[in-house]
């Protein structure tokens, strides 16, 4: 009886610090930051807030965000989608390798990737300048709201591959049999069979991306160039060279806070529509390549991940 109380004293006190660290490090903050968005020299106000959505400057940065954090979303499913069905369905040549350099490529921070794609593809980065010397030609430079989406896509995409090649590991080989079986293959069985069965994981990862996109505050400050999005208006507000503004920061932030709550529940809503539960008796057989598939298919994952690593290259 003594043993049974003692355990559950600790965990009773485990608990209670769980519960105090909670409180500390992020309901206080919350609280401080409501306190000063909305009450300024001890009044209730809502000036901060109207002093944001009465301007289409500030305005203008939740549609930017929404924008190209959306747009980012988009290409990272685009890309890192396919590149985990290929991985875990055919033998890519050198596929150790090929996942080591993608768990490299999203441990990137965003303020150096973003610096290092400057470096590459500014107006006198590397692969710009060597472009011009050989052809004469000036190709776009990497700033603003397409920098910004290339960026982002290349340091998210491999967030989406590692959601989803799990998912792919509790699909059963017997379900592509069948469907082999039954005349449907390549695209048409990736459409109806593998999305269908990967989509609680797809949304999961969608997400993610969107929220790491959404909160991203070095790539659209280092590569930006006016095209303001939030963190960056949040960011201003608290360290501006012409005066920081807590108040209105806080208020911002409060907004931030208002719309990927919305955005999280609208998930789980979406989410909620595709719920079951896989078991895999037998995991997906890589099969080997031949002929011109091997050679696209091996194309697509090395340079995509090759092109997302440049950064950590240089």
């Amino acid at each position: 009886m003594t043993k049974k109380n003692k355990n559950f004293d600790i965990w009773k006190i485990v608990s209670i610090v769980v519960l105090a660290m909670y409180l500390l490090f992020l309901m206080w903050p919350l609280l401080k930051l409501f306190i000063q968005a909305f009450f300024k020299q001890g009044q209730f106000t809502i000036e901060q807030f109207i002093n944001f959505f009465s301007q289409k400057y500030y305005r203008k940065s939740i549609t930017n965000s929404l924008k190209v954090s959306s747009l980012a979303t988009l290409l990272t499913l685009i890309i890192g989608v396919p590149l985990a069905y290929f991985y875990q369905t055919y033998e890519i040549k050198g596929k150790g390798l090929l996942q080591v350099i993608i768990i490299l490529c999203s441990m990137s921070a965003p303020f150096i990737g973003a610096y290092s794609w400057i470096m590459l593809l500014g107006r006198s980065g590397v692969i710009t300048i060597a472009i011009k010397n050989l052809t004469g030609f000036m190709i776009p430079d990497i700033y603003g709201f397409n920098g910004i989406l290339l960026v982002l896509a290349l340091q998210l995409f491999p967030l989406v591959f590692l959601y989803v090649s799990g998912a792919l590991k509790n699909i059963d080989n017997s379900l592509l049999e069948a469907s082999e079986n039954m005349g449907c293959t390549g695209v048409k069985r990736f459409l109806t069979l593998i999305i269908p069965l990967i989509m609680p994981t797809i949304i999961a990862a969608t997400l993610m991306v969107f929220m790491r996109a959404f909160a991203d505050f070095g790539t659209p400050l280092l590569i930006g160039e006016g095209y303001q999005t939030f963190p960056v208006v949040i960011y201003n507000a608290y360290f501006s060279e012409t005066g920081s503004d807590r108040g209105f920061g806080a208020a911002v932030s409060i907004i931030a806070i208002v719309i990927t709550a919305i955005i999280f529940l609208f998930q789980r809503y979406v989410n909620s529509k595709f719920t079951f539960t896989m078991n895999a008796m037998n995991s997906i057989e890589r099969k080997p390549l031949k002929g011109i598939k091997a050679v696209l298919i091996n194309l697509y994952c090395w340079f995509m991940v090759g092109l997302a690593f440049l950064p950590q290259v240089y």
